[in-house]
């Protein structure tokens, strides 16, 4: 009996102290999890017409440049006083001289032989009279008489090639002097005294630093946008030259287009002329410079971070603590900040604050708080 008790009285033991276990256990009581709480920040929507502005980079170019090339050859016997890299010269000023001994005394020839000719038609003529008088009478035959005329017809050629020769003489000795075409700064100076000159060798050019123009690239979307609003000519452009920690600015106007399409980057080079510009203007051709643009017009749309696009045309605004999505129109973009408009169903309103702040699970109905 004993053998048998024991195992049985062990068994209710533990029996009892596992139940005593099991109501004394705690018990776990249910946690509610708070709802999560989005910090965003945001932007109010405000629909106005906007326009925006293209900022460029280009390069000054000169409007007006001339190669300045030896007329007559021989050697500079004269250089003018101002005939130096970078210096400024008037319309109408000497720069070189070639040596004019040889074209003188050209001159002086064709002169003495224009003079000679003419002297010999004089004695054409009163031989013509003469001739005329007598075949009047009929003391000369026909063939006499047209045999004089036609001695009057030569003298009058000579004299005519005579004087043209004079002519072309005078305007040689005249070219000896090459002479600045306009007011204007000299570059590429590559004559000085002594040097022999041969026809058309290059000795200057000049720039004229009051017809300046800025080239510049537009692509073919900015062209397409501008030309929705007419001809690009006349239109208006301001540009910005920084000299170490000074910028200079300068108005400009839309002039001309490039000749041609460019390949590799499918636009168009525009070219805009700088105004009130003059020879003391400091900018000169070849300056790097910013040009700022007026773009196209876009009607009644509100400007916003680009941050708040979710998709093409979904937004997310505030509205009394939760996030809500609206529908926009991407219409282009000024600068960072997209263009949007109004769609046509659950359309983002004038006044809403729109969420510019990317997140990456909050969706509709989300809380949010609103942050600086």
């Amino acid at each position: 009996m004993r053998r048998i008790t024991l195992p049985l009285l062990i068994a209710a033991i533990t029996a009892g102290l596992i139940a005593l276990l099991v109501i004394t256990r705690p018990s776990m009581a249910p946690v509610e999890q708070a709802e999560i709480r989005w910090p965003v920040r945001v932007a109010t929507a405000r629909f106005q017409d906007r326009r925006p502005v293209l900022k460029l980079y280009g390069e000054i170019v000169a409007g007006r440049e001339s190669e300045l090339r030896a007329l007559t050859s021989g050697p500079i016997a004269v250089v003018g006083e101002n005939f130096r890299e970078g210096a400024r010269v008037e319309e109408g000023e000497l720069l070189v001289r070639v040596d004019p001994f040889d074209y003188e005394i050209a001159l002086a020839e064709q002169s003495a032989a224009a003079a000679e000719a003419e002297a010999q038609l004089r004695l054409k003529e009163q031989d013509m009279e003469r001739i005329e008088a007598l075949y009047a009478e009929g003391n000369v035959s026909a063939q006499q008489r047209d045999t004089a005329e036609l001695e009057l017809d030569m003298a009058r050629a000579g004299l005519e090639r005579s004087q043209a020769a004079a002519r072309r003489a005078e305007r040689d000795l005249r070219d000896t002097r090459l002479v600045a075409p306009y007011d204007g700064v000299l570059v590429d100076v590559s004559a000085n005294l002594g040097k022999q000159l041969s026809t058309s060798d290059r000795v200057a050019r000049i720039v004229d630093p009051a017809s300046l123009e800025v080239g510049f690239p537009l692509s073919n979307e900015q062209y397409g946008r501008l030309m929705t609003e007419g001809s690009l000519m006349g239109r208006p452009a301001r540009i910005f030259w920084k000299v170490g920690e000074v910028e200079l600015e300068y108005g400009a106007r839309i002039e001309r287009l490039g000749g041609e399409i460019a390949a590799a980057s499918g636009g168009v080079r525009v070219f805009a002329e700088l105004l009130d510009t003059s020879i003391d203007t400091p900018l000169r051709p070849g300056a790097f410079v910013r040009i700022e643009l007026d773009d196209r017009l876009y009607p009644r749309v509100a400007a916003i971070p680009e941050t708040a696009l979710y998709g093409e045309d979904q937004v997310f605004v505030v509205e009394n603590g939760r996030l809500k999505s609206r529908l926009v129109e991407l219409h282009g973009y000024d600068g960072e900040l997209m263009l949007l408009g109004k769609a046509q169903e659950n359309a983002l309103a004038d006044g809403e604050q729109v969420v510019i702040t990317q997140l990456r699970e909050a969706g509709e109905n989300a809380r949010a708080v609103v942050v600086e």
